[in-house]
């Protein structure tokens, strides 16, 4: 293949359903040689013969409209939108839409971030037009925004000029914009010409402005916005409920946009520890003007800690959508000094311990400790229950906890043996359940003879790695307004098997991140940061047996084995109360060795109602999880790039 070949060559990521088949139209210009590379995370067992024709112009529409009419029909109208299926265009220029619908395929690669963003941000003239639409609609030019950027110890002015051109190129909205500036960059950039921008040299000027009715966006200098990013914005400042808003953003590298930061919904613990609402957020004025006057104004950082501090979780607002393009050469926004600071003014007792770029916060615990009832399901397996126990007692180095071994009619005499030997330690108690198997049952029944003040269910294949791991997991149990722990998982060869639970990307819940290595930090260092999560698993979780029983516990009569603890996570986020992942309380965990597979018609029928039932009664989570952004791939929660747009503009 000759150099001019190959810079003619083009590639198609071609789409295979669950059942293995491809049936897709692919527009290709004039072609000398085409071919077919079969690739696979997985085994595979064999490929089928595979049929290229070239149907013609018009039998290729039919096959396109057909499509696009089967879509159009069973789509909801914003999903149409976001598909591009709108009459006219579905007749004049089918393909781009019907090569979108094929890419929500189960199997079909994520794009590259360019791709990505060509199909997500057409920001088209229809799409402008409803904008002005939008703006007049909601009243956008009522918002009062003042935009502060912080240049202090920028090290060029051609950063602070760059991020207000992109100011000056905002649709819709107009923002009186004003540099917070030292004395060496305030030299430099009042005397560029044509610099009509407002300067100060001290946040507390900022005091004299009369910013309490106002909403204030502040952004660090270098940073570039899309031209809709403020009115986006604005229409999210229009809910009276709404006091801080944050978005998405990328970097940028030699001009290209790159690594796109998809975030979470709003999770104060990983904001403490990453920082990551980053360096571009919207808060309202009497937040701004509080802070300062009682906390001062020395990092954004420090501003978005006090400024969220005493804020109700429902009015931080996250925007999913690449609305900042920062400067790639900008700083990690966290600051020891910062985060000790706010700890200590906002009576938190925690020790802030570094992590490169990142914090650990190791929280107090109290003089007086709460008992840990420990409850402990088994049958037979006694390899894992003697492994799990043993590491158990010998390892755990919490004072004051019983554990609770359930029974449920094991019939090995060796696991009986071990059980009736147990039975003579102080600390251990064994519980018989001679009921069929129900883990839901099972757990509620030890709760009901629990005398501890905090409940950890533990599964009988798990073992014990770090001996603080109670520790690490009730100190973040006892802060407030904290339901529920749940801690880091491994595989015995070491992979990462659980780093907490996703609703939604790859069925109805799953773990977040898939299998990894040990040290893979995940998407955004998410797999080894503290982070609020819709949910656990409850192979090794703690919360209060108080809101455990008023919560009714796990479920019994709808999800006996499956969902259960995730069910149980959703309430306890449903009462008002946080669910918490730590990485630093690790564990081996075998998974459901004891209860085996769904292999069997009785267990796959069991594990479709209970699928249903998830389904009925958290959908609207399941839809959309706070803490997986909608714009990552939802064929695995593997923090891919989704590969199909989910957001649509709100205009």
């Amino acid at each position: 293949m000759t150099e001019d070949d190959q810079e003619r060559r083009q590639s198609y990521n071609l789409p295979v359903t669950l059942k293995g088949k491809v049936h897709e139209l692919v527009k290709l210009p004039n072609v000398n040689l085409a071919w077919l590379e079969a690739r696979s995370e997985g085994e595979v067992n064999g490929l089928d013969t595979l049929a290229i024709s070239f149907p013609g112009l018009l039998f290729s529409r039919y096959l396109m409209w057909r499509r696009l009419y089967n879509t159009y029909t069973t789509v909801s109208k914003p999903q149409r939108r976001l598909l591009g299926l709108r009459p006219l265009p579905m007749v004049l220029t089918p393909y781009r839409a019907y090569a979108l619908i094929g890419k929500s395929r189960y199997y079909t690669a994520s794009p590259d971030y360019p791709e990505w963003i060509a199909q997500s941000e057409r920001f088209t003239p229809g799409v402008a037009r409803r904008l002005k639409r939008f703006a007049k609609r909601h009243r956008l030019h009522q918002i009062r925004l003042q935009v502060l950027i912080d240049a202090r110890d920028c090290p060029s002015p051609d950063l602070v000029e760059q991020t207000l051109q992109s100011l000056r190129q905002q649709k819709e909205i107009k923002a009186h914009c004003q540099v917070l500036t030292n004395a060496s960059v305030e030299t430099e950039w009042t005397h560029k010409p044509g610099n009509q921008e407002g300067m100060i040299d001290h946040p507390s000027a900022l005091l004299e402005q009369g910013l309490e009715h106002d909403w204030v966006f502040v952004m660090q200098a270098g940073t570039r916005l899309a031209p809709w990013a403020l009115a986006w914005f604005a229409a999210e400042a229009s809910n009276e409920n709404v006091r801080f808003i944050y978005a998405d953003h990328d970097y940028l590298d030699q001009g290209s946009r790159v690594a796109p930061q998809f975030k979470p919904d709003w999770s104060p613990e990983l904001a403490r520890c990453s920082g990551y609402v980053g360096t571009a957020f919207a808060l309202h004025g009497h937040d701004f003007v509080r802070v300062i006057k009682h906390h001062g104004f020395t990092s954004l950082y420090q501003l978005m800690l006090d400024s969220t501090a005493t804020m109700p979780d429902n009015s931080v607002q996250h925007i999913p959508a690449v609305l900042c393009h920062y400067a790639s050469a900008e700083a990690e926004p966290v600051c020891r000094q910062a985060l000790e600071q706010h700890l200590h003014q906002h009576h938190i007792g925690a020790k802030v311990i570094d992590q490169g770029a990142f914090f650990r916060l190791r929280y107090s615990l109290p003089a007086s400790l709460p008992k840990v009832s420990i409850v402990v399901p088994t049958r037979d397996a006694l390899h894992y229950l003697q492994t799990c126990v043993e590491s158990l007692l010998q390892k755990t180095t919490w004072p004051d906890y019983e554990l609770l071994i359930v029974d449920n009619q094991s019939s090995e005499p060796a696991a009986l043996a071990y059980l009736e030997q147990l039975e003579t330690d102080a600390r251990v108690k064994v519980l018989r359940y001679d009921h069929p198997f129900n883990f839901s049952a099972i757990n509620n029944f030890a709760v009901e003879q629990a005398t501890g003040n905090v409940i950890c269910l533990l599964n009988n294949d798990t073992e014990v790695i770090s001996p603080d791991w109670l520790e690490e997991m009730v100190s973040r149990l006892l802060q407030p307004g904290v339901g529920v722990v749940g801690t880091r998982l491994y595989f015995s060869d070491g992979r990462v098997q659980h780093a907490g639970d996703v609703l939604g990307p790859g069925g109805c819940a799953m773990h977040l991140h898939g299998i990894i290595d040990a040290d893979d930090p995940g998407y955004m260092h998410r797999a080894v940061l503290a982070q609020d999560l819709s949910a656990v698993t409850a192979a090794c979780l703690v919360t209060h047996k108080s809101l455990y029983q008023a919560l009714g516990g796990l479920n019994e009569a709808n999800l006996s084995v499956a969902f259960n603890d995730v069910d149980y996570c959703l309430k306890v986020r449903e009462a008002g109360q946080r669910v918490i992942y730590t990485p630093y309380a690790e564990l081996y965990h075998h998974e459901s060795v004891s209860r085996g597979k769904d292999d069997s018609p009785e267990k796959q029928a069991r594990a479709k109602r209970e699928s249903e039932y998830m389904q009925a009664r958290w959908g609207h989570i399941i839809e959309r999880d706070p803490f997986y952004n909608p714009n990552l791939n939802y064929s695995q929660p593997d923090f891919r790039l989704g590969k199909i747009p989910r957001i649509d503009w709100p205009w």
